[in-house]
């Protein structure tokens, strides 16, 4: 969520209402988004949990990086499709503009639900099972 109201205030510098489409392309936005978001909500949990089953012995081998990596730009792709959804129906939505503090809100909360919805199957397959 930080990550994600930090790059909206980076973006979307101005006071004013924010585009859907043009200029500001808020829509398309969420592709970036995801694509970075995705990728570090699966990355980095994934080898925080790899880092401690290496640490302490008694879980078993910790997973190769390599395996890890690849499963992050799997996870990637299902986050890229979600934004795919969310320009599909801001398309049918026929939402033009939305106020500075609503399209905020929104990319925030989307950063959060990207987490809720790649992080657990990221740790499910690092983890020991059991």
């Amino acid at each position: 969520m930080a990550i994600s109201a930090a790059f909206f205030m980076i973006v979307f510098r101005s006071d004013n209402p924010v585009a859907v489409w043009a200029p500001d392309n808020l829509a398309f936005d969420f592709l970036p988004q995801s694509g970075a978001a995705g990728f570090m909500a699966a990355l980095m949990p994934a080898l925080q949990a790899r880092a401690a089953i290496a640490k302490e012995h008694s879980y078993g081998a910790a997973p190769a990086i390599t395996s890890i990596v690849i499963r992050a730009l799997a996870l990637t792709v299902i986050a890229l499709i979600l934004a795919g959804c969310v320009i599909v129906l801001l398309k049918a939505s026929g939402i033009t503009v939305f106020p500075r503090s609503t399209a905020f809100a929104i990319k925030v909360a989307y950063g959060a639900l990207l987490g809720l919805i790649i992080t657990p199957p990221a740790l499910r397959a690092v983890l020991p099972k059991g």
